[in-house]
This record gives structure tokens, sequence and C-alpha cells, in this order.
């Protein structure tokens, strides 16, 4: 295409906006709260959220919308929500440069934890922060006045969240009180009359509720009854509220009973014919979490409110015979708390099964025929023992085998610290370390030169287009072409910083991996402090070989790699 003449001026051009230096890979999210959501037949909340934060990346050519994260009821005074940890892995990936929300309380009502994130955490990994409701940019702000709002909006979010959960709580403790308030989901065994008034049998599964009570009196384990009702065929709770369109979906991903569903049944009154409110507690505006209520005295009883499927006199059997059983359980726990305590379980929550990725349980046991009475501890795939329709393969370890092991691998660790950190006081200051860096520099400074000689064409391609030398298709096909290239050089441009800092990290002297090494070497046994501080995870193989990941792994791979790459450029 002949490129047509510039010497044909316009008196008046129009003013010249440079492109943004940097184009920013960057998220939306949104979120709609527990009380709110499902709510809105009329309006679709999450997706005018998203509509928002798209309007406004319109207007900003140097935002390049990557994802959308959306979580759908879910509170904002807590952060652990499935797609904020899917975009958080994303942020911490470099995936992600830019989150854009449509406000603050989207985000989080927690005004701690959202503190945390937007005057810590984001900016140590260099993320732009952007709220358009409260025309909040963490790139523009410098400790003004409206960077200092944005603390004082946090805390009026929580305030709010707390505000929302003590009416709610409070509206819905009255109307159990009045006997106004209607359960959402009956128990198992019942359904709504034609007129949604009361709840009737659900002959279909009421059989399967007295056999449970039946079964329970004539001495049967929860397990036993577990497998009788899987044999029979019986729907379990999810299962039912599926087919009779109470919940969404087929439930084909609902496999059979669990024991804190049958326990949860034999345990309930509602199958005596009495309307029992408040066996469940949560209160976001006291600190509590949702939990049962274990004190009988304080749950709302209406006795009598709706047909029994077992008789009174059956119910209290069950009970008594439980509550020998669990009386029974609590004697023998007292009886061997001494042993028991002093076994100590120095990994929980750090020891997993390597196949599964479980969690590995803790047991205490005595030692058959041990007449001194000794115990002993040992691991245990969660999934093997615990979970009726998961199974594992067997992975079995006991601790006094686990603990030996550990502690040599970390001293193992230890003698490779200090060997290494004297082969890096030779390398650093050496030919090939300056030859690295020297490659490091050369790489970063031609990508920027790069990227700045793009950034001036796109800037002459946009007064081309604004002078009318090229048209709106000629236009658009040269910035796409542009943005491509600009967007592969900051990629380029940020792996070679990355890999520099890396490299920085690995040969400093303030080694992470190096120095923690150093902290733990005059370690001759195993506890807890140890473990805290220098194990990340214990990955437990089949066989009870471990697999032991240290803090700062990643740290410890990095100064191999760089010490190698040096040795190489000498």
């Amino acid at each position: 295409m002949a490129r047509k003449s510039r010497k044909a001026v316009v008196e008046q051009q129009p003013e010249i906006v440079a492109a943004p230096a940097q184009i920013f890979p960057t998220a939306i999210y949104a979120r709609l709260s527990v009380e709110n959501s499902g709510k809105s037949e009329k309006v679709d909340v999450i997706t005018n959220q998203i509509e928002i934060c798209k309007s406004y990346l319109a207007d900003c050519p140097y935002l390049n919308l990557v994802d959308v994260y959306i979580d759908n009821g879910r509170t904002g005074t807590v952060f652990d929500r499935p797609e904020f940890n899917r975009l958080m892995n994303d942020i911490r990936s470099g995936r992600i440069k830019c989150l854009v929300v449509r406000d603050l309380s989207r985000f989080g009502r927690d005004y701690i934890e959202t503190g945390t994130y937007l005057e810590r955490v984001f900016p140590q990994i260099g993320l732009r922060f952007i709220s358009i409701k409260e025309h909040y940019d963490s790139f523009d702000t410098d400790g003004s006045n409206e960077s200092l709002m944005i603390p004082l909006q946090n805390m009026i979010n929580a305030l709010y969240s707390k505000d929302i959960s003590r009416k709610v709580s409070t509206a819905l403790k009255a109307q159990m009180e009045q006997g106004t308030f209607q359960k959402r989901n009956l128990p198992y065994g019942y359904k709504w009359n034609d007129e949604h008034t009361n709840m009737v049998i659900d002959e279909e599964t009421a059989p399967y509720v007295r056999l449970m009570f039946q079964w329970k009196i004539e001495g049967l384990s929860i397990p036993t009854i577990l497998d009788r009702l899987d044999a029979m065929g019986a729907p379990n709770t999810e299962l039912r509220k599926r087919q009779t369109g109470t919940r969404k979906g087929d439930g084909c991903s609902c496999k059979g009973w669990h024991s804190s569903t049958l326990y949860g049944i034999l345990t309930n009154p509602h199958y005596v014919g009495d309307t029992v409110l408040g066996r469940s507690e949560k209160a976001i505006y006291r600190g509590i979490k949702s939990h049962n209520v274990k004190d009988k005295n304080e749950w709302i009883v209406f006795p009598d409110t709706h047909e029994p499927i077992i008789s009174r006199d059956t119910f209290q059997k069950v009970q008594d015979i439980m509550n020998t059983a669990s009386e029974a359980r609590q004697t023998k726990m007292m009886q061997s708390e001494e042993h028991r305590a002093a076994l100590v379980n120095f990994f929980d929550g750090k020891i997993v099964c390597a196949d599964c990725g479980k969690r590995m349980y803790y047991h205490r046991k005595k030692i058959d025929k041990d007449k001194r009475g000794r115990w002993y501890a040992y691991y245990e795939c969660s999934t093997a023992v615990g979970k009726r329709y998961e199974k594992c393969t067997t992975h079995y370890l006991r601790q006094d085998k686990l603990e030996p092991d550990v502690l040599a691998a970390i001293q193992l660790q230890v003698k490779a610290a200090l060997d290494y950190d004297k082969l890096l006081d030779k390398l650093r200051g050496s030919s090939g370390e300056k030859s690295i860096r020297d490659q490091q520099n050369a790489l970063i400074t031609s990508l920027n030169l790069k990227l700045n000689s793009l950034s001036k064409k796109r800037t002459r391609l946009y007064e081309d287009f604004a002078d009318g030398i090229l048209d709106e298709e000629e236009y658009t096909f040269a910035k796409k072409s542009y943005d491509e290239q600009y967007a592969d050089l900051s990629r380029r441009l940020d792996e070679a910083v990355q890999r520099k800092t890396r490299f920085n990290e690995a040969m400093s002297a303030d080694n992470k991996w190096i120095k923690l090494m150093k902290s733990v070497s005059t370690a001759t046994q195993l506890s807890q402090a140890l473990v805290d501080e220098a194990i990340e995870l214990v990955r437990v193989h089949a066989g009870g070989s471990i697999e032991l990941v240290m803090k700062y792994g990643d740290i410890y791979a990095l100064t191999l790699q760089s010490i190698k790459e040096v040795q190489e450029a000498m």
C-alpha cells in the first residue's frame, strides 16, 4: 500500500495522547454475598458488576482483560473463596498484573485483611489495584487524602456487613420464637403439603428413617447401617433434594450415605412430630461461625406440629443407646489421656498422602499385649480409612520411624547449605558472575529500547489516524500487530527481570535458604519449633518412604542453578 503524503497539514490538529508505557494483563473480580445470592430475579447483580468493569476497561487500552473471576454466594468477611484463591494464584504466577473491582466491598468487607492486601501484599508483588466506585488506582496513590480514605472505606464495609448480619440474625431469631419461621430444607422423610404450609410424611423415604431407628435399637453400628442403606439403594439426603426439585442438578455426584448424616437423623426430634429451631447458630456481627448448638435448653421447640414418623419411646431408646456409647468413649479417652498426651503430632496440617494428596490421619494406639501399657502413634491416609467412597491405597507410617527420617533429611540439607555457602563466597565477584550479570543487563536494556521504540511507533500510528493518513481499517490492522509485539516484548521483559531478581536472590549473602539452614544447624532432635521453622510439607508414599518439602525449596533450586551457570561462564 502506497503511503499517503503527510505534507498537507491540518491547521488545528487533535491533541495527541502518548500511549502508556506498559500493557497490564488485567482481571475483573466480582462477588455476590451469601445474604443476596439468588434473591434478585429482575437484576443480575453479578453481570452488572462485570459490565461496569468492562466499560471502565474499554476506556483504558493499556489494561488488557485476561480473565474474569466470580464468587457467587460468598461472604466478603472471609477471603477463603474458590475464585479468589484462583485469582491470587494467577497473580502470584505473573499471569495477572492488574485487578479491577466495581467497589471495595466486592473485594472484601474485613477491613483489616482488605487493608493488608491493598497496603502490603499487592504493592510487594507489583499488582495494580483499581476500585471504580471509589476512584481508586494504586498507581496514583502517594499518601494523599485520597489514598488515606481507603482504610476508612474498608472499615465502613466491615461495619455494614456486621450490621446486616445483626439485623438478619435478630429477625430470624424473632421469627423462630414467634413460630413464623419456615424452614427451607425439610428433614429427610418429609415433604411439603400441596399448600406448602406444613410438612407431611414422604412415604418414599420415611420407611428408611424407621429402619434406621429400628436397626440402632437392635444394636447395629453406624457403619453397618450405612452399608445396609447403600445396599438397599436408599437415596441419601442430597440426592432426594434433587429428586424432589428443591435443589438443582441430577445428583450423580451425591454418593451414598455418610455417618454424619445418619447421626443427624438419629438425633433429630423432628421425627417425633416436634419442630425444633436453633439447632445451629451463625452470627457474623458477633464473630460466631456456623456451628451446632449442643445445649438443648437453647433450642426453640414447638411440640406436635406435624405427623411423627417414629414414636417418642423409640426416639428416646435410641438417644439412651447413643448417650451410653458416648459416655463409654469419654471414659475410655479419660483413662488413656496421660498416655496420649505423651505422643505429640509435630506434623499437624503438614503431612499428606503422596498419591491422592489428602491429609494423613494421626492415630494413637496401645501396643497389644504390652503389660506396661505402652503406646505408639502412626499416620494413615484419610481416604483409606475415613472415606466410604474415596479409597486410596494403604499409606501407613509410624511416628517413631517418621521423625528420625525427617531429622536426618534436615541435617543433610544443613550440610549441603554450609558447603554451598562456602562455594558462593568464592563465586561472588568472579568473572563468571560478572559475565552473567552483563548478559542479563544487556538483555533488559535491549528489550526496554525495543519497547520504547514500539511505543513511539504506536503513538505515530495514532497521529496518522488522527490526521486522516490512515483509515480505520488500516489503523486497526496495524495497531493489532503493534499490540501483539508489545505484549510479547513485555512478557519477555518480565521474564528477564524475574530471572535477574532470582539470580540476585540466589547469589546474595542473605540467601534465605542458606540462612534458614544455618539457623537450624545445631538441632540434634526433632521438635515442634524445628518443624514449624524448616518444613513446608511431608508426603508419604506407599511403603512408608517420605518426600520432604523444605521451606525456601525454590531458593534452594535457584541456588543450584545459579552456581552451575556461574561455573559454566567462568
